[in-house]
């Protein structure tokens, strides 16, 4: 008997191809989906729609194609594995941290504005990647793959995560978070890439501001819980801190009203850094599909199975 397979995500014919012969699969989106569907599947991939997960009673793998995963925590039966799309986003995240980050460095946000005045005007000084000490808080892919690439341009990579001994060669250095306080006065660049779980909220405390080099840049992608916009802002008026890179929030969409909107040392992005909008990922996150829809199938070990007890 073939295992039931349900299909959420935007797959073309070339990768439904790829699909294991021991699945009859249907193809859906998350606004045509149905009841029936939903008690149909033993596997579905993509974005369920939280309403439906009560009524799957035959559910036993649900793979994200986000890497996010805090919505489907304890909303899933016992029975049902839960595998996210980590691995997918790394390529595309990397490469915006670096355009955004080089934004800050080089002044182009300060240009940008200058062109809506047409005003000729050099602004002093820069900075660069090269010779600069980068702190990446979380060191999973995205952590990882941007490390790498900064490290290949000269920077000086210092890794914060739970498990500072493990070998991570995208790092100069490894600490646990216990020693941000102590690592903050030297980093040029601090970048959050965290997931949202218990021990991730607000965890750039406020005092961390202090704490900060002067012209330093904070950047958060991972998850907009990770600090407080508020707290962000007195910063920004406090403290000598070049600027920031927002691509999430506590809430999404931020509010019009919000004031940081107005912050000119601010980079704001509506979640975007991490999206199929880079073809690339999409066909990463279907080769972490097609491998766990075979280990399952297998009854082999899947991949990016979150740990429900931890959040990620």
């Amino acid at each position: 008997m073939k295992k039931h397979l349900l299909l959420l995500s935007a797959l073309k014919p070339h990768h439904l191809n790829r699909i294991p012969a021991c699945y009859e699969y249907r193809l859906k989106t998350p606004d045509s989906v149905n009841e029936e569907d939903i008690r149909w599947a033993e596997v579905i991939a993509g974005k369920v729609p939280l309403t439906y997960l009560s009524i799957a009673e035959n559910l036993r793998l649900l793979q994200l194609e986000t890497a996010g995963n805090e919505q489907y925590l304890n909303k899933l039966p016992s029975s049902c594995s839960l595998c996210n799309a980590s691995g997918s986003f790394g390529l595309a995240i990397s490469e915006y941290l670096i355009c955004t980050i080089l934004m800050l460095m080089r002044n182009i946000h300060l240009y940008q504005q200058h062109q809506k005045k047409h005003l000729w005007q050099v602004e002093e000084p820069i900075s660069s990647i090269y010779g600069s000490k980068i702190l990446v808080v979380g060191t999973g892919d995205l952590g990882k793959e941007f490390a790498g690439k900064v490290k290949m341009m000269g920077a000086h990579t210092i890794g914060i995560n739970r498990h500072p001994k493990l070998p991570l060669t995208a790092f100069d250095e490894l600490y646990g978070i216990e020693e941000i306080e102590t690592l903050l006065p030297h980093a040029d660049v601090v970048v959050l890439a965290l997931p949202s779980t218990a021990k991730t909220r607000h965890i750039f405390q406020k005092q961390y501001y202090a704490r900060m080099k002067e012209n330093a840049i904070l950047v958060n992608v991972g998850r907009g819980d990770a600090l407080s916009l508020d707290e962000l802002l007195e910063a920004l008026h406090t403290y000598p801190i070049k600027g920031a890179v927002l691509d999430v929030m506590e809430q999404e969409p931020l509010p019009q009203q919000h004031p940081i909107w107005k912050e000119t040392n601010v980079i704001l992005t509506p979640h975007i850094s991490g999206t199929f909008q880079l073809s690339e990922s999409f066909e990463r996150y279907v080769n972490i599909l097609i491998q766990n829809l075979e280990a399952y199938a297998q009854g082999k070990a899947l991949c990016n199975l979150v740990n429900i007890k931890e959040g990620y």
